[in-house]
């Protein structure tokens, strides 16, 4: 009896890519679209006046007019992020939006934070990308307050009132209510006072 193949469906399109099937980084249209974001980070992180970047992001990400993003902000898709109402996301964030990233309401993310949808990617140049990469989404909670230059890798789910130690590296969920940090972070305590 021969063994049975199974054929891995590769992404041809950005929507397959956000759905979480295997693409090529490096071939079209993903190359194209990773342009077009640049382009489009580049032109916002340049404004200064607030009115015009609340219009910017209303426009291009679809996010609430409440949402605050300092410069430099870096995105690498801008197609698959959904920012809540009252977030704030510090200076040098950077969002790797292969597959969904999703952040609630009243959301803060501290400086230089890096937020990931790519699973297993080792090189930031394209040149250097793999033959296929895949995501999982990230889905980070209401209320959750997340410290300077953290990452939160592919798949990890954040509950509600959580909060992320400053440097810690995500790599499973954390539950709502819980202070989490470490390398990688694990939950320390349960937040037991009201967060409302």
């Amino acid at each position: 009896m021969a063994d049975k193949v199974t054929n891995i469906v590769v992404a041809n399109s950005v929507d397959e890519m956000t759905g979480g099937a295997p693409y090529a980084p490096a071939g079209e249209p993903f190359g194209q679209a990773r342009l077009v974001a640049r382009h489009w980070c580049h032109d916002y992180n340049q404004l200064t006046d607030a009115r015009q970047r609340q219009a910017v992001l209303i426009s291009h990400l679809k996010c609430p007019g409440s949402v605050q993003i300092e410069s430099t902000f870096q995105i690498e898709y801008a197609l698959n992020c959904s920012i809540g109402k009252g977030c704030f996301i510090n200076h040098n964030a950077t969002f790797l939006d292969v597959c969904p990233i999703k952040l609630g309401n009243q959301v803060l993310v501290g400086p230089n934070c890096i937020i990931s949808s790519a699973v297993g990617r080792t090189q930031i140049w394209p040149e250097h990308y793999p033959p296929e990469e895949a995501g999982l989404p990230v889905s980070i909670g209401h209320r959750v307050w997340i410290g300077a230059n953290a990452t939160i890798c592919a798949g990890v789910t954040i509950g509600d009132n959580a909060v992320i130690g400053a440097g810690s590296l995500v790599t499973s969920d954390i539950p709502a209510n819980a202070v989490a940090y470490g390398v990688p972070a694990t939950v320390q305590r349960n937040i037991t006072q009201s967060t409302q």
